[in-house]
């Protein structure tokens, strides 16, 4: 225990001057400079402000529908705390995403839920999220042809090839339970006994029991949530005055989706900033009005759900003490 915990500064510290790097070094990746880059984000009014918020918690309140359809049983302003507070942690942890699914778990279980369910729980909501990404990445490369650079866009389809492929592992592993097995054999040689070879088949019947029942408002809370997310988008360079073909959006939030995974950084900061908007100024986008928009759309993806969900897990740690207390008087009063 002693050996990781100089480990652990050592990836904080890293992981954070690289943020800050890439983050001051945007601007100047895609042909700007910060003076520019503030002109154009001095345009945004209040009112505007207010309402990119209001389309932000919109999304996420789409959003709350899949994971509550997800876990049978949880509601849907649970999931939202589920969603905020899990958001707050993996964006400010190094490979924080581990750090917010333990929060996640022992904010389940206080609720009374059993490990399997948030097992399934978890096993969904990963399929989900990486199927939604590759349906995103999926429209962007087949409006490829539409854009005037899709040569410049075109070598970058390469990048998405290992999505698929994912997905299609999957989905073979939900359709046949041997290949269920297998890939748990496979992975108990890997990680050395871990008796995955027997779990993997049960945790595959827990995601299809929980997919043949809540498929629709999975769905429909997934489309809303990801069109909510290309208005967030449009509504960011829309109030700076920039305007963007749709096709050029739906690139923007292909490769934005896809960076995400990349957890170089916490919640991939800088790492998407400066790759979404590469990929915006190839396609022919000014690079400083490229940048102040994603700067103002990732504020809310990324920085605003820091406050907000560390204020709704200060919220839930209050919420607990009282229920312990109150438990604690009821017991005694029994007594």
């Amino acid at each position: 225990m002693k050996s990781t915990a100089p480990r652990r500064v050592v990836t904080s510290i890293v992981s954070g001057v690289a943020t800050a790097a890439l983050i001051v070094l945007l601007p100047r990746a895609v042909g700007a400079t910060w003076s520019e880059v503030g002109a154009v984000l001095g345009r945004v009014s209040t009112g505007a402000l207010v309402v990119l918020a209001i389309v932000w918690i919109a999304g996420l309140w789409a959003h709350s529908f899949v994971l509550a359809a997800s876990l049978p049983g949880l509601t849907k302003r649970r999931g939202l705390t589920l969603s905020l507070t899990g958001s707050a942690v993996a964006n400010v942890l190094p490979l924080g995403g581990a750090a917010g699914t333990g929060l996640n778990f022992a904010m389940v279980r206080r609720w009374g839920f059993s490990p399997a369910a948030f097992g399934g729980f978890l096993a969904v909501t990963t399929l989900l999220n990486i199927v939604s990404k590759l349906g995103v990445i999926a429209v962007a490369l087949a409006l490829v042809p539409i854009l005037h650079s899709a040569s410049a866009f075109g070598a970058a389809s390469l990048v998405f090839v290992p999505v698929p492929l994912a997905v299609a592992a999957v989905i073979w592993m939900l359709a046949d339970e041997k290949v269920a097995a297998g890939i748990g054999a496979g992975l108990d040689k890997l990680i050395r006994r871990r008796q995955l070879a027997a779990k993997f088949p049960k945790l595959r019947r827990s995601i299809l029991r929980v997919l043949r029942h809540g498929w629709r408002p999975m769905t429909a809370g997934m489309l809303a949530y990801l069109a909510l997310q290309l208005a967030l988008l449009w509504l960011c360079f829309h109030v700076l005055g920039i305007s963007l073909a749709l096709p050029v959006l739906f690139t923007a939030l292909a490769v934005e989706r896809l960076l995400t995974l990349v957890p170089i950084t916490p919640g991939a900061a800088g790492v998407v900033e400066v790759g979404t908007a590469a990929a915006l100024v190839a396609l022919g986008g000014d690079p400083a009005g490229v940048a102040a928009g994603l700067l103002l759309f990732r504020g809310f993806t990324y920085v605003l759900e820091i406050p907000v969900g560390g204020i709704t897990l200060a919220i839930w740690f209050c919420t607990q003490r009282r229920t312990r207390a109150r438990s604690a008087e009821l017991e005694a009063a029994a007594g």
